[in-house]
């Protein structure tokens, strides 16, 4: 997927985000929008980010770290949004307030998946020096 992709793509994913923010502080009840979009959408935008897709030439430490390879940033983004998810079932006025929701992890994983094998696909085609089209 080219540049220009990934960049429409991190601008929907972070516009469906803050739609998301906007109707949760207002109290909106918009069933999917304010129950489930965000956990869709907010891991999705973070692996576009950590592994640099929309902005190829920024590099930062965060990339670096959690962002070298496409496994390295699904499995952490994956794992810290589940993290965040489980602290709810103990600590539900906590940092991450809110209520245990198992529907919440299928979201983060149906999020990341499809951008990982997308990415994938594409980091293996530039190893083997095949640029696939977009």
């Amino acid at each position: 997927m080219s540049t220009q992709r990934w960049r429409l793509l991190s601008r929907v994913l972070f516009g469906a985000f803050l739609i998301t923010a906007a109707l949760n502080m207002t109290g909106t009840a918009a069933g999917f929008a304010t129950d489930h979009l965000a956990d869709l959408v907010g891991p999705a935008w973070l692996y576009v980010v950590f592994r640099g897709l929309a902005e190829p030439a920024k590099g930062s430490r965060l990339r670096q770290l959690l962002g070298a390879s496409p496994e390295r940033a699904a499995i952490v983004l994956f794992a810290g949004s589940t993290a965040t998810e489980i602290t709810q079932i103990f600590w539900p006025s906590g940092v991450f307030a809110g209520r245990f929701d198992p529907l919440d992890i299928s979201a983060f994983a149906l999020g990341i998946l499809p951008l990982y094998l997308i990415d994938k696909r594409h980091e293996v085609s530039r190893t083997h020096g095949q640029a696939k089209p977009h």
